[in-house]
């Protein structure tokens, strides 16, 4: 048995025949909890298996995880190079590797998208077959076919932290929930009510129907022999595979259109919030006054997404693009980010949303699947 605790009031037990999920809303301690557990971070948690503190024999053959940070997990610049290495100091299953990635499994690491570098962790790790692993946001940026992979690859003896209770309903035996870094086992049928939900600030409700009108063509252009038609009030979703090129298009549009890529710290070139935002209004708007005085950079990600956001009110601009707006937002961030959405709908701009959330699909007034 693998139990994870702080030695006070929270404690977390895996049996080797179990998936445990873990719930809580942005800052509530998931990330810290799973670092403390690797012995990554050492600090508020501590991890015990079968008795014996983690921390003193560090064999991440018997544990490990996935983290959210796939740019420091890696040593070689492929998959198949990252196995090989591996397989000098482990038993390695190479054939993990190879499914997950399939065509990009020798590709450079630096040249895949960003479902592909989460692909290239979770092959990492599964390879290693540990008897635990801690996942830390695995679905994060994953399409649903990749999804669907990862559900039938996660092994008995896992603790999955995510934020995408979909996924977590039908996957996991056991739920905890964290908050403010306490933990407690809740009924499993909490993740279904909505009312629960929407109170802890966790996803997985259904967000209300946005009413648009939509008016004038914004933008008509042609992006590799794809129509791109967004008229006032239209959010358009670019949805398909990991690959396909959802990122690729909205670069290809930059200079006609507002865009928001994933990486929110690449975005940011002033030191306040306010001076970023440079727009009184638009700190009023997006709820951004309180953190006006603050830096972006010191901001959580949801926040921070905000700020990008209310940018882009402020610009002016007529449509504006959003890579994957909901990676690492919370039941929180994903109502302010609907708010967000909302507002500009109703300002009569165009939107466009790549994206592989269901829960930000409902946001779509039209779909392009590029496959």
């Amino acid at each position: 048995m693998l139990i994870i605790t702080d030695k006070s009031s929270s404690r977390i037990e895996i049996n080797d025949d179990e998936r445990v999920g873990l719930v809580g809303r942005n800052g509530s301690g998931k990330t810290t909890l799973i670092m403390s557990a690797l012995c990554i971070n050492p600090g508020r948690f501590e991890a015990y298996i079968d008795g014996e503190d983690f921390c003193k024999i560090r064999d991440y053959r018997i544990l490990t995880g996935i983290l959210q940070d796939t740019w420091s997990q890696f040593f070689q610049r492929n998959c198949r190079d990252e196995l090989i290495l591996m397989s000098q100091y482990a038993q390695v299953d190479t054939t993990i590797g190879e499914r997950i990635m399939g065509k990009y499994y020798t590709e450079d690491f630096f040249k895949l998208s960003d479902g592909y570098r989460r692909r290239y962790a979770i092959a990492c790790s599964l390879a290693l077959k540990p008897k635990y692993l801690l996942l830390d946001e695995p679905y994060s940026n994953l399409d649903k076919e990749a999804s669907e992979e990862l559900n039938r690859l996660i092994p008995n003896g896992s603790l999955i932290a995510e934020h995408r209770i979909r996924a977590l309903r039908e996957l996991v035996d056991r739920v905890y929930l964290i908050e403010d870094f306490v933990v407690k086992e809740i009924d499993k049928d909490k993740l279904y009510d909505d009312n629960f939900l929407i109170s802890k600030g966790l996803r997985g409700f259904k967000l209300p129907k946005l009413d648009t009108t939509l008016g004038n063509t914004l933008l008509d252009v042609n992006v590799n022999s794809i129509r791109i038609r967004v008229r006032e009030g239209e959010v358009l979703c670019v949805v398909g595979r990991n690959g396909a090129g959802k990122t690729t298009l909205l670069r290809k549009l930059r200079g006609k259109i507002y865009v928001i890529f994933q990486n929110p710290n690449l975005e940011f070139f002033n030191p306040t919030v306010r001076e970023e935002v440079g727009s009184e209004e638009a700190l009023r708007l997006f709820k951004l006054e309180h953190l006006k005085d603050r830096s972006p950079f010191t901001l959580s990600y949801g926040e921070k997404m905000r700020v990008l956001i209310a940018t882009a009110y402020a610009s002016k601009s007529k449509v504006i693009g959003l890579d994957e707006p909901s990676v690492g937002l919370d039941g929180i961030g994903l109502q302010a980010l609907y708010e967000m959405v909302k507002l500009l709908v109703e300002e009569k701009r165009g939107l466009i949303i790549t994206t592989h959330d269901e829960d930000i699909l409902q946001l779509c007034t039209t779909t392009i699947n590029l496959g």
